[in-house]
């Protein structure tokens, strides 16, 4: 705009100079067209149109050619009484109205670069009139007929940084991209954006700034009118990564998103300020106009990464209004480790409905400066059947949290489990100190896939688990379903035998796998704890289900398993009782119903480092396990356990046919108490049988000199 309006003074002052009060109209009317291809509308009805130009035409030609390139009119040119004369126009009146369009309408929107490269460029993805001022003395014009996403670039004799460049224009229409973008494959250099993307880029359907600035790592601050003019409802991913990873910006401005006003959009403000870990508050206003029911993903990841904000205003989602929507807070806070205080009450007050798939998916995951208790009303208006992952991870790392869970915090939720429904709810929730026993009192029904998968794992404050806590949960077991439930809540010191009671059924794959895992407080297991548990092994059933619980002592109850019968399966006991150092012995009878053809890990480091275990090995722990070996079957089974004194004859007794890799690697590493002849088959020792796959029983008797066939033992097993 602002070459047309110099090029105004151009065409004019030469015709003053014939005379200084009228301006001929044609003659300004062709060279407009032929210089910038803007036809402004021409009436040869005036009087004398060839000579003089009526004072009212002037300035809506102007008007014309303003609204044609920007968009939009200035009509404000003062009374009358300003200019001389209505009847022909004179040099004062038209340079005061030119004047002000060079103020007011040449260039809404400038930005600087940091950049020493002598090159730059942006993308528009939006058709319409855009003009580029690159601060060095060349305008150029892009005429844009389609909403491709298009580089605009240019060169410069030195470097960028020493340069403002200027951008104004308008869009007509737009594609579903983004309208501008400063994003690339790398950093982005912008240092510093001034004015009103708002004015260039008017309100429409498809209008969004995704990714528009985009790790622009050096941006300060955001302009308050940068959206200024926006008016309209939200669109579809409208400000998805606008400002994401802008890691210096410092505050964002309340009426950023003034103009936006209506009910929620996908995407809408999905990873808006994610990565911006600078900012350190939230207006608390900043979404105001947003008033509605959720959309998909409408907050997720919005802050995520703003590890310097301190505190969540109260009323941020008072506009939001309605039924859950999947992903609506996913990740929304998550790693905003600067978090201080108590989560708001009525943080999400509007919320109201039954569950949808991650509505709270790691909400708060690793805001570890959150204190007190998780206030007891903030899901009270969720109400209906559980759905997919709703509450999975949403306290995952809140450390600071302390004090019991309150006792109807998911009091709503009525129905049957959902897949992940409360996966690592409460994750690493060390501060929390118990469990109240109908927290999930509303879930009726069969077992879902991983619905509780590490809910408490790593509660180390837990003192006690209560007995009816899953009571609800009847029929078969799942995939994963109780997968490190209470891994590493070290300060538990009992399991209640009826904890499981409800699940009944042939195993599933990975059902308890590490499910008390670290639980060094415990001292027994109950022997009826897996009763229900019946059929044929399951691929990691019980994988590494007790590993780490130092402080059982005793014998492991001999029924434990007395359920599980059939074929081995994958890695069904890998590191089982691993790490617990406090038993004394193994049941004979402890695998009684394995029988069938050995499975690949299948009793990998089942007790590895069991130090405490004393006297032999029972002689059938294996017994019914016939056929071909398998890849590291077991492999560290005793590793570690230096109290055993003696290998029974036929440990391995069914074990016939081709070897396999690390079919015995390192299974009695470390069993400095061994005595006696090592392990043998009818006599004949293991290394006899495989003499020429000695690498996969490498370490196998390591440090058990004890052994009365030490010396005869092969280099590569000791």
């Amino acid at each position: 705009m602002k070459r047309l309006l110099f090029l105004l003074f151009f065409l004019l002052f030469p015709i003053y100079g014939y005379c200084a009060s009228i301006v001929n109209v044609e003659y300004i009317h062709q060279a407009i067209k032929q210089k910038w291809n803007v036809d402004i509308p021409y009436s040869a009805e005036l009087e004398n149109p060839k000579i003089a130009a009526n004072m009212k035409y002037l300035l809506t030609m102007i008007d014309r050619a303003n609204a044609r390139l920007n968009g939009f009119e200035t009509t404000t040119y003062g009374d009358n009484a300003t200019y001389a004369t209505l009847a022909a126009a004179d040099t004062i009146a038209a340079d005061a109205a030119v004047q002000d369009l060079i103020a007011e309408m040449e260039y809404p929107f400038s930005f600087a670069s940091k950049s020493n490269s002598t090159s730059f460029s942006f993308k528009i993805g939006a058709a319409g009139t855009f003009y580029v001022d690159w601060g060095d003395g060349t305008v150029e014009r892009y005429e844009k007929n389609n909403t491709s996403l298009q580089t605009i670039s240019h060169t410069y004799s030195d470097a960028v940084s020493n340069y403002k460049i200027r951008l104004g224009g308008r869009a007509t229409a737009y594609s579903d991209k983004v309208a501008i973008s400063f994003a690339g494959a790398s950093i982005c250099s912008l240092k510093s954006i001034e004015g009103s993307l708002g004015e260039i880029f008017p309100y429409d359907e498809n209008l969004n700034f995704a990714d528009t600035f985009n790790l622009c790592r050096g941006l300060t601050d955001i302009p308050e009118n940068l959206f200024a003019g926006i008016q309209g409802a939200p669109t579809a991913n409208m400000f998805e990564g606008t400002f994401r990873y802008c890691s210096s910006l410092t505050s964002i401005p309340e009426n950023l998103f003034a103009g936006i006003q209506g009910a929620p959009a996908k995407n809408v403000f999905r990873e808006t300020f994610s990565g911006c870990s600078g900012l350190t508050s939230i207006p608390e206003k900043l979404f105001v106009g947003i008033q509605g029911a959720p959309a998909k993903n409408v907050f997720r990841e919005t802050f995520s990464g703003c590890s310097g904000l301190t505190s969540i205003p109260e009323k941020l989602f008072v506009g939001i209004q309605g039924a859950p929507a999947s992903y609506m807070y996913s990740n929304t806070f998550y790693d905003c480790s600067g978090l201080t205080g108590s989560i708001p009450e009525n943080l999400f007050a509007g919320i109201r409905g039954a569950p949808a798939d991650r509505m709270f998916f790691y909400t708060f995951d690793g805001c570890s400066g959150l204190t007190g208790s998780i206030p007891a009303n903030l899901f009270a208006g969720i109400q209906g059947a559980p759905a997919s992952g709703m509450f999975q991870g949403t306290f995952d790392g809140c450390s600071g949290l302390t004090g019991s869970i309150p006792a109807n915090l998911f009091a709503g939720i009525q129905g049957a489990p959902a897949q992940s429904m409360f996966e690592s709810t409460f994750f690493a929730c060390d501060g929390l100190t118990s469990i109240p026993e109908n927290l999930f009192a509303g879930i009726q029904g069969a077992p879902a896939e991983r619905m509780f998968s590490g809910t408490f794992s790593s509660c180390s404050g837990l003192a006690s688990i209560p007995e009816n806590l899953f009571a609800g949960i009847q029929g078969a077991p799942a995939v994963r379903m109780f997968y490190s439930t209470f891994d590493g809540c070290s300060g538990l010191t009992s399991i209640p035998e009826n904890l499981f009671a409800g699940i009944r059924g042939a195993p599933a794959q990975s059902m308890f796998s590490s499910t008390f895992s670290g639980c060094n407080g415990l001292t027994s297991i109950p022997e009826n704890l897996f009763a229900g548990i019946r059929g044929a092994p399951a691929q990691s059933m019980f994988s590494r289900t007790f590993s780490g619980c130092s402080g059982l002592t005793g014998s492991i109850p001999e029924n434990l398993f007395a359920g599980i019968r059939g074929a081995p399966a994958q890695s069904m006991f890998f590191d089982t009782f691993s790490g617990c150092n406090g038993l004394t012995s193994i049941p004979e009878n402890l695998f009684a119903g394995i029988k069938g053809v050995p499975a690949k890990n299948m009793f990998d480091g089942t007790f590895n480092g069991c130090s405490g275990l004393t006297g032999s090995i029972p002689d059938r722990l294996f017994g019914d396990i016939q056929g071909a070996p398998a890849s590291g079957m077991f492999s560290y089974t005793f590793s570690g356990c230096g109290g055993l004194t003696s290998i029974p004859e036929n440990l391995f007794a069914g074990i016939q046919g081709a070897p396999a890799v690390r079919m015995f690697y390192r299974t009695f590493y470390d069993c400095s108490g061994l005595t006696g002849p090592s392990a043998r088959i009818n006599g004949e020792y293991l290394y006899n049988i495989w003499p020429n796959n000695i690498s996969d029983m490498s370490y196998m008797y390591v440090g058990a000199r004890g052994l009365s066939d030490y010396s005869e033992i092969p280099a590569g097993m000791k």
